[in-house]
């Protein structure tokens, strides 16, 4: 998820699964790679295969293509999520007021654990809402979060491992330029 717009009122996030697009696009290209490799061997009977296997990985992304659109708006008190597939949209509308936090987790809508990580909302009442439609690892994960909590005017404490929240990286790279220039 990408930070698309903010402002003091507003804040919206766009998923276009730029992570999937990444992983399929890299897998493509290293079968294409070692069929052209096979056949340079004298196995050109695995082209027909690897070109295959090919149009199923492109398929399966035009059809699982989706884009979601994460609305945060202070002054309507309201959380409006669009999900944009090839069967049409679908939209969810929560109130803002309700959102507790905005947290990682890896339970999917089912109750199963993917252990895969998944930015959510926790709501007042306990439940937990996925701010994507999708399981996917990544760093987009936690900066969806980081910028909810931003939004909420929370604290970024619970960040990640090797994560530095912007007011710690900033005094770090001031001591290490202090540190540089005093050489």
């Amino acid at each position: 998820m990408r930070i698309e717009d903010k402002t003091d009122t507003t804040l919206t996030l766009v998923d276009e699964q730029a992570d999937k697009t990444l992983g399929l696009t890299l897998a493509g290209v290293f079968v294409a790679g070692m069929c052209l490799f096979m056949a340079w061997e004298g196995f050109p009977e695995l082209l027909l295969p690897g070109a295959v296997l090919i149009v199923v990985m492109v398929v399966y992304w035009k059809r699982s293509k989706m884009r979601s659109v994460l609305v945060f708006d202070r002054a309507a008190d309201r959380v409006h999520l669009t999900v944009t597939d090839r069967k049409g949209a679908e939209e969810w509308e929560w109130r803002l007021s309700d959102v507790e936090t905005a947290v990682i987790g890896t339970v999917g809508a089912q109750g199963t654990d993917s252990g895969i990580d998944r930015p959510h909302l926790r709501l007042t009442d306990g439940t937990y809402v996925p701010m994507r439609p999708y399981h996917a690892a990544g760093s987009q994960s936690w900066h969806a979060v980081a910028a909810v909590k931003l939004f909420l005017g929370q604290k970024l404490e619970d960040a990640p491992v090797g994560w530095l929240p912007p007011e710690a990286f900033d005094r770090h790279f001031a001591e290490e330029m202090a540190r540089l220039y005093r050489k």
